[in-house]
């Protein structure tokens, strides 16, 4: 008997599956519907094909050019011929996980991965692990569950703009699952196919003779051109934008109720939820934005329902679509037009309701704005302009930074300068909003968004701000660099020392990111130089860093001390001459009292510089700083030998003419002139044997420098240093010669080049192996004849007794096997098993090689 506490969850749970199952449903309904004027085109037959070798695709394209009915078609027609499930709607990544059926076949259809109109950094970062996850799935089914999974398989589609966002490539996606509709474009064929569907014939044709862009819409353009007059569809695709809007215009002169909806879906941020005419609203704010709609158009509430209810049974009138229980534009652009057509009408509402990323983004004073732009809406008085300043207290007082302090018209003088005298006029509300916010970073109790926002200095652009939560008015405005912003902040009394959840500062973040009025502004406020980051990085080390001579400069008239590491122990000097910035390395050694540290791994300013190889840094580093030229890291390394092993000469030669030890070895005793031959750098090389290196000076193991040159293949560099004496028989802990190594590497020039200078050809290692040996179990059959001909020992044995011949046999190298016949090779030795040559050709029934060997011929 089930608990009667217990009943109610179950049945909550049985009517959320119901219906999660009915919206599915729903779904592919809708899809079945939209599917029946589907034209496949190559790209549709290229993901097919893709997705049923990959297991997984992401369709990348433009907005409006079919990628969603692509993905939606390949879904239906894997259900209907192959009968898999369609799970039409992924909430987020780990429902896939508890969606997953370990018996039947799947595929799971995404579209706009990771936003639609701007990139979701928060997804992104929600996306990051699963998709590792999903790759691991296909490569390795069965891994992670009891059961192996039948079959499942992901379609995901995303914005070409989202695609190629930095933030998005930390998804980190292999090319091989991409597909890029822009590879495929529509041949003339598919268009024509396409248009059909929607016109007659004659139309078709003479829109396609009018239609001369590439526009990567035209999938969107065919779907609108339905139901149209000839004048309007030769128009529609002639001008795309400019038709919709004229056709809201006139829908605005003509159908108040249409207009209507319009408006409502613009408003609500293209996403018109149609519960709100049942009175299901999902907050206050869209309640009264509803109510005032309906004052702008003189309807009564509910008048105002039942008619607009009445207008959504016709949605492709309005250009718009459903999906779920949403009403939406069927483009983006399409959306972006009505907004500025519909907000412009009604200004004070979208002013009051719009989103805020729509008041960032979309608005645009007259006063800042030389010729008319068609891509805003316009505030074209001054009453406007303060309702406007007003929405964003507004916005603050609801914990969102993002249309304040990353607002699209910052960047004009004239904008900002009306808003810092806006807050000026209100500076004890203004106050009091910046307060709340820095309670935040205190005791008070913050949503998991506040305090798990992702890390935000990798962004480029503004509007990557949109989906996160940081609520750091200061240091988003640092971020920013808006001087004037940081002030007023300031002028309110705002915290100048908070920090985020990094330990940056908003000082931190404007001398990480080269701000440097901003920096200045900072200053000036008592912003605290000393504090460093959660790595236990300053502003003066990441200034350092980043070669901000500026800013380097005013830290330092500030008192910025010189000497503070961060927790790897790298000091700011350390760090500028680890990146090359000799301005800065000067300015910092003028103030440095006392010698400078090495960070933990041992390495001293000289030692960085020459890794990077900054030849001008190590050249005024050694001015001040001789004592270091040999002064080696934790492992032994000096400067000379991590400037030869980088490649570096000028760094080498400057070294050199410094005196630095050229003989000091790491803790593995590999000298520079060892390291430089490994390398390959014969111009080192060369520089090195010229200030008396020690050509012959091994490492732990015994190899010396020309051994590792030539079992690396480093040929010119085994060439100047044979023709500079290098003991050509010098053998390693293993006994293996440079012979021996070249043998093994197959390198034919390096080998020739040791012969011809006397090497000796037929040294054994401590297996027993020569050279000859090595070559035939590595199937270097030239390298094998060479040395023959060269008089290697044809039957010397190795540990297992088995001579040139019995191996030649086994690898089934017949051109070996004669040329050492032709050599008078003994064919009767035997090895550890007691078998000859023969013996192992018939085990292995190499003909050709029996018939050679066949004793009774």
């Amino acid at each position: 008997m089930i608990a009667s506490s217990v009943l109610p969850v179950l049945i909550g749970i049985r009517f959320h599956m119901e219906n999660t199952i009915e919206i599915q449903n729903q779904h592919i309904d809708d899809w079945i519907k939209d599917d029946e004027k589907f034209i496949p085109t190559i790209a549709t037959n290229t993901i097919i094909e893709r997705l049923r070798t990959d297991s997984f695709v992401l369709v990348v394209g433009c907005s409006g050019n079919g990628k969603s009915s692509i993905i939606r078609h390949i879904a239906l027609k894997l259900w209907k011929e192959e009968q898999y499930e369609i799970i039409p709607i992924v909430r987020s990544p780990g429902s896939i996980f508890e969606s997953l059926n370990t018996k039947g076949k799947q595929i799971f259809v995404v579209d706009d991965l990771c936003g639609k109109v701007i990139i979701n950094s928060q997804s992104v970062d929600a996306w990051f692990w699963p998709i590792n996850k999903f790759m691991k799935l296909i490569n390795t089914p069965g891994e992670d569950y009891n059961e192996d999974i039948a079959d499942v398989k992901f379609l995901l589609a995303t914005g070409q703009h989202i695609y190629n966002d930095r933030i998005f490539q930390k998804l980190k996606l292999p090319i091989k699952y991409v597909c890029n509709l822009t590879e495929w474009p529509l041949t003339n064929e598919e268009k024509q196919k396409m248009i059909k569907k929607y016109v007659t014939p004659e139309a078709a044709t003479e829109l396609l003779q009018t239609f001369k862009s590439d526009e990567a819409y035209f999938p969107l353009l065919c779907k609108i051109a339905e139901r149209k007059t000839n004048n309007q569809n030769i128009k529609l695709f002639s001008n795309f934008e400019e038709f919709i809007k004229q056709d809201l215009m006139t829908l605005k002169r003509n159908n108040d109720f249409q207009f209507c909806t319009i408006t409502l879906c613009a408003l609500l941020n293209n996403n018109f939820k149609k519960n709100i005419l049942n009175e299901d609203y999902e907050s206050d704010f869209d309640r009264q934005a509803f109510d005032d709609i309906c004052l702008e158009f003189k309807l009564r509430h509910n008048e105002a329902k039942r008619k607009v209810k009445k207008q959504l049974q016709n949605l492709e009138e309005m250009y718009m679509t459903k999906t779920e229980n949403y009403c939406h534009f069927i483009h983006n652009k399409v959306f972006l037009i009505a907004l500025v057509v519909c907000g412009q009408t009604f200004l004070t509402t979208f002013i009051k309701f719009v989103r805020s990323s729509v008041i960032a983004e979309r608005f645009r004073f007259r006063s800042i704005v030389a010729i008319n732009n068609e891509d805003y809406i316009i505030i074209d008085s001054d009453n406007a302009e303060e309702r406007y300043f007003d929405r964003l207290l507004f916005d603050l007082k609801q914990g969102d930074t993002y249309s304040t302090f990353h607002n699209s018209q910052l960047y004009s003088d004239s904008y900002r300068f009306k808003f810092c005298s806006y807050c000026n006029t209100r500076k004890q509300k203004v106050s009091e909003l910046l307060k709340h916010f820095c309670k935040k970073g205190g005791t008070e109790i913050v949503t998991f968004a506040e305090r798990n926002y992702e890390d935000y200095i990798e962004f480029t652009k503004q509007h990557h701000f949109f989906s996160h939560k940081m609520r750091k008015p200061l240091i988003e405005s640092a971020w920013e660099g808006y001087t004037d912003i940081v002030e007023m902040l300031l002028k309110s009394d705002y915290n100048v020392n908070e920090a985020d959840k990094f330990g940056r500062t908003a000082l931190f973040v404007a001398c990480l990111l080269g701000k440097t009025q901003v920096v200045k502004v900072l200053l000036d406020y008592k912003a605290d130089h000393s504090l460093c980051d959660e790595k236990g990085q300053t502003p003066l080390l990441v200034a350092s860093g980043k070669g901000y001579e500026d800013i380097v400069n005013v830290l330092l008239q500030s008192n910025a001390k010189v000497d503070i590491c961060d927790v790897e122990g790298n000091s700011p000097l350390l760090v500028a001459s680890s990146e090359n910035h000799l301005s800065t390395i000067q300015v910092l050694l003028d103030r440095i009292t006392d010698f400078p540290k090495c960070n933990k791994l041992g390495e001293s300013p000289v030692f960085v510089a020459c890794m990077n190889g900054g030849k001008d840094i190590v050249r005024y580093l050694l001015s001040f700083l001789a004592a270091y030229i040999s002064t080696p890291d934790n492992v032994g390394r000096s400067p000379l030998f991590i400037a030869c092993s980088k490649g570096h000469h000028g760094v080498v030669k400057l070294l050199l003419e410094n005196k630095a030890d050229i003989l000091r070895c790491d803790q593995s005793k590999r000298s520079p002139l060892f390291i430089a031959s490994y390398e390959g750098y014969e111009d080192i090389v060369h520089t090195l044997i010229q200030n008396k290196a020690e050509i012959n000076q091994c490492n732990e193991k015994g190899i010396t420098p020309l051994l590792a040159a030539s079992e690396r293949g480093q040929t010119e560099t085994a060439k100047i240093l044979v023709d500079n004496g290098a003991d050509l028989d010098a053998s390693d802990n293993e006994k293996r010669t440079p012979l021996y190594a070249a043998c093994k590497g197959g390198f034919m020039d390096i080998i020739k080049h040791l012969l011809e200078n006397g090497s000796s050809v037929s040294d054994e290692d401590l297996n027993g192996n020569i050279p000859l040996l090595e070559a035939i179990e590595n199937g270097y059959t030239e390298i094998a004849q060479f040395l023959i001909n060269r008089g290697a020992e044809i039957n010397q044995c190795d540990n297992k007794k088995k001579t040139p011949l019995h191996l030649s046999v086994i690898k089934g190298n017949i051109d070996v096997v004669k040329a050492l016949i032709n050599k008078g090779a003994l064919q009767n030795l035997t090895d550890d098993d007691n078998h000859t040559p023969f013996d192992l050709a018939c085990k292995q029934s190499c003909a050709d090689i029996v018939k050679l060997l066949n004793p009774d011929k």
